[in-house]
């Protein structure tokens, strides 16, 4: 008989779901929790990156890491050592493979839907999960599946879209001890829009375009692009494309909630854990996740990781920025590295820096851009 009624129920078999499905398992009373895993979509074979000083839950998934990293702009460049971070690359592929394969057999408690879900109703007795054909219950949901509908209240929608290429040269050309992490020498087109380069080895490499817009490309302009940079900066270098990897992250200022509209707990992108100035959410959601579990376990209000109060105001400020003035994304990102240590930059992009410093980052800024944000969303 199909079990129908469980302690926890964990909606989207993400990078959310997994990491907190992870989180839970390390805690003492697991294997007496009956755990309904509910995954209504194939995984996005895309890589997660991120910086940090110390050793990330899943570090064994990490497939490279660098210490030295490189800003490109039109007139200048520079490369630091980022210590006491690194940065990390975790392929999409390993990290599903990880779940899937090795995970989620070695967990018995955990039972694995793959079902669309329709509804989530809550009454005094638990939570009902609806799909088409089927219902569930459970004490505990957790969610990553977004709202049902936009929240009309955000006054900004951009995406974060990408394509990259992972190639392979015939000739050893790559620094694989350094990392390319913005390079703003490509022509902007009425956007904010840069190269990324991670060289796994000095024959192979991901190098790929990032843009800031209200919409994605056409697939043309994503290869044309890559083709012209490969062709500027690896001129007469034969190289095959081994793989892609395609993706789109939202950008937004909406304002996200804890909890969903029958109070089960939102997870990931769905609670707002993506940074709204970067696009970087996977260290955000490890962080979140380890705090969720460890109050649950207490029975303490849910602390939530989201970005709030001047942070927030940071963010919104930029997504007016290149939403009104495209061209001048390029403009911030090179003044700032140009500027102030990359240390201090991850510091601020991880909210982690004073006011006092925050003050002296804006200080080296365009004030003209800043300025026209903060009179035009003054009365918001």
């Amino acid at each position: 008989m199909k079990k129908s009624n469980f302690d926890i129920a964990v909606l989207g078999a993400g990078c959310s779901g997994f990491q907190l499905l992870h989180q839970l398992s390390l805690q003492p009373d697991w294997l007496l929790q009956n755990v309904a895993l509910f995954s209504d979509s194939v995984p996005q074979q895309r890589s997660w990156c991120f910086w940090s000083k110390e050793q990330h839950p899943l570090q064994h998934l990490v497939k490279k890491s660098w210490q030295k990293v490189t800003f490109k702009g039109k007139d200048f460049s520079k490369t630091e050592n980022i210590s006491p971070y690194q940065y990390h690359y975790i392929p999409g592929e390993d990290f599903f493979n990880y779940f899937q394969k090795d995970f989620l057999p070695q967990h018995q408690n955990i039972a694995v839907f793959n079902d669309n879900i329709s509804t989530v109703k809550k009454n005094n007795t638990g939570y009902y999960i609806h799909s088409t054909n089927e219902k569930w219950k459970s004490q505990t949901v957790l969610s990553s599946l977004p709202p049902v509908s936009e929240n009309i209240q955000a006054h900004f929608w951009l995406k974060q879209h990408f394509k990259g290429w992972f190639i392979k040269t015939e000739k050893p050309i790559f620094d694989d001890t350094t990392l390319t992490l913005m390079d703003f020498s490509t022509p902007q087109k009425d956007d904010t829009r840069f190269m990324y380069v991670l060289p796994f080895s000095n024959h192979e490499a991901l190098v790929e375009m990032t843009v800031f817009s209200p919409s994605e490309y056409p697939e043309s302009e994503y290869e044309n692009v890559l083709a012209a940079y490969m062709k500027q900066h690896f001129p007469n270098i034969n190289f095959t494309i081994e793989s892609t990897e395609k993706g789109t992250i939202p950008m937004t200022d909406a304002p996200f909630s804890r909890l969903g509209t029958e109070g089960e707990i939102l997870l990931g992108t769905a609670a707002g854990m993506v940074k709204a100035s970067t696009g970087y959410a996977f260290k955000r959601i490890s962080k979140d996740s380890q705090q969720l579990v460890e109050d649950l376990n207490s029975n303490k209000k849910l602390r939530w990781s989201a970005t709030k109060g001047r942070f927030r105001f940071y963010d919104r400020l930029l997504l007016g920025i290149i939403t009104d003035e495209p061209l001048s994304g390029s403009t911030i990102f090179e003044a700032l590295f140009k500027k102030m240590p990359m240390t201090t930059i991850f510091r601020f992009l991880d909210e982690e820096t004073t006011l006092l410093e925050e003050i002296l980052i804006f200080s080296k800024l365009p004030f003209a851009p800043f300025l026209k944000q903060i009179y035009r969303q003054w009365e918001w």
